[in-house]
């Protein structure tokens, strides 16, 4: 035998000028798009460029950490035996990981850019691709898949993508 519910269910209070559409103005709140224009400008394109290129760079970050997650998953269930070449492999494979990811994450907070000279005419993104093909190198050597190796090229990609994005331009030629 199924019993009642001992309270009924609240009714809700509405006003006539709700039940027509209307709402009253002393209950209305404004909507997202409202508060933004009232309390904030609207980004400058500028902004909004910076701000996807910090996206990006967060984003290649972790994906290389999480290449590296899935480098360290091969390794721990792998049945094969792991030699001196095999370890330092290892080793160098995550000294890399952690470099690269030490490069994104200073770029997605702003501390340094792509274009960052670090060695003398070598910028970050050069560097970081000399690191990129030093850890996918030294991880083919590990006797394990090579996929989580080869997965750390997906967030180089994005970088070489964006670092041709901010190519300055050469100044017009205004002589004729």
């Amino acid at each position: 035998m199924a019993q009642s519910d001992p309270e009924p269910a609240p009714v809700a209070d509405t006003s006539t000028a709700e039940l027509n559409g209307q709402t009253e103005p002393d209950d209305a709140e404004p909507t997202e798009a409202e508060a933004a224009a009232e309390g904030e400008p609207e980004p400058t394109p500028e902004e909004k460029a910076r701000r996807t290129a910090r996206t990006f760079l967060w984003t290649c970050g972790w994906l290389t950490l999480l290449a590296a997650a899935f480098l360290l998953s091969d390794i721990v269930q792998s049945n094969k035996s792991f030699g001196f070449v095999g370890w330092l492999s290892v080793a160098l494979t995550y000294l890399c990981v952690l470099v690269l990811v030490a490069g994104y994450f200073a770029c997605a907070r702003e501390k340094a850019t792509l274009r960052t000279r670090l060695f003398g005419r070598f910028d970050l993104f050069q560097v970081s691709t000399l690191v990129v093909v030093v850890a996918v190198v030294f991880g083919l050597l590990i006797p394990t898949s090579h996929k989580a190796v080869l997965a750390l090229s997906l967030p180089w990609a994005l970088t070489y993508w964006m670092y041709g994005l901010d190519r300055t331009k050469p100044p017009a030629d205004t002589t004729t």
